[in-house]
């Protein structure tokens, strides 16, 4: 079966794009360049970034680096926040211990998420 191009078709090494490529180079292309860096601060795009939100477990985090709490508690706070917040905090409990167990048993039989979760024990 021999599949051919649409006679549109933009065939290597042939005029087309490549020309309008052209044209922006040297100091057309500084000049481009400075327009746009123009267009943007008029346009407010160079102002800094919102501050980001905090995470959702920063402080629990934070208990941890106190030494307020323990590992294994900030893994169950950070496990009980999941739930709350994918399942609601109104589910059933045997729908909440199901998917408890099961991110409870992804932790520990994944190698990478056991390793941060033994690193976080050793701290």
């Amino acid at each position: 079966m021999k599949i051919s191009r649409p006679p549109h078709a933009h065939q290597p090494g042939s005029p087309g794009k490549a020309e309008a490529v052209a044209g922006t180079k040297g100091k057309g292309f500084a000049a481009k360049l400075d327009q746009a860096e123009r267009a943007a601060a008029v346009s407010g795009a160079e102002r800094p970034a919102a501050p980001r939100k905090a995470s959702a477990v920063a402080d629990i985090g934070a208990d941890l680096k106190a030494g307020k709490i323990t590992a294994e508690a900030a893994l169950d706070k950070v496990v009980e926040r999941v739930l709350d917040r994918q399942l609601g905090k109104k589910a059933e409990a045997a729908l909440r211990e199901k998917v408890g167990a099961a991110l409870r048993e992804s932790l520990a039989d994944d190698p990478l998420l056991a390793a941060k979760v033994r690193a976080l024990s050793q701290e």
